[in-house]
């Protein structure tokens, strides 16, 4: 997934938007963990499961990605090139210290979503105002499945929260269509068995195998 910005989207009423924010706040501690564990010596110059994208190019798209759906929660705004994906990559947002970079960014944005109405809130996101709550789930979606993305490119432990998982799956199979796989933003979904664990089922909707 290379997470263009995202069209508006409608939420079902049972995706109840009050827990994200505690979910989104474990996510990043876990993803800053990670960071944090790996080895600087050559570990981010491996290739990640994102096609022609390193680890490091990875962290950059995470971690500026993220400083954008921040500035934009926090009142700025963004021309429709910062959203591409590839030139948050190419720019780098990890510096030599990825774990401080990604807590720094994280804390932004979990204080941004967290304002009195900010997950109602329509925020104008390209090409379309965005609500709140989908930009939080995005943040979800990003900083879990990236962090993967790092940890499966380093050989880094991964054990993600059960709940977390739970949440951006339910995001996940809801909003993600066919047209948003045929424009580039998601490769073609993988097929899984009934005894395949949630979070391998995740990732194989979003076109990768654990």
């Amino acid at each position: 997934m290379r997470g263009a910005a995202p069209a508006v989207l409608e939420l079902e009423d049972s995706m109840n938007p009050d827990p994200i924010i505690g979910l989104l706040e474990r996510d990043f501690d876990t993803t800053t963990a990670l960071l944090a564990s790996v080895q600087a010596d050559g570990c981010w110059a491996k290739a990640s499961p994102c096609a022609g994208w390193t680890v490091r190019q990875v962290g950059n798209h995470l971690v500026g990605g993220l400083a954008l759906v921040a500035r934009i929660a926090s009142g700025g705004s963004a021309t429709p090139e910062e959203a591409d994906p590839q030139r948050a990559a190419d720019i780098d947002h990890l510096g030599a210290e990825p774990a401080k970079a990604f807590a720094a960014v994280a804390e932004r944005c979990l204080a941004a979503f967290s304002a009195p109405g900010a997950l109602e809130r329509a925020f104008p996101f390209q090409p379309d105002p965005v609500p709140g709550v989908v930009l939080v789930n995005v943040c979800l979606l990003e900083s879990l499945v990236h962090g993967w993305d790092i940890a499966y490119g380093t050989g880094t432990s991964f054990k993600p929260e059960d709940a977390v998982v739970d949440a951006v799956a339910a995001f996940s199979y809801q909003t993600i269509s066919a047209e948003r796989r045929t424009n580039g933003q998601f490769g073609p979904a993988l097929p899984t068995g009934p005894a395949d664990p949630p979070f391998t089922a995740l990732l194989a909707h979003l076109g990768r195998r654990a």
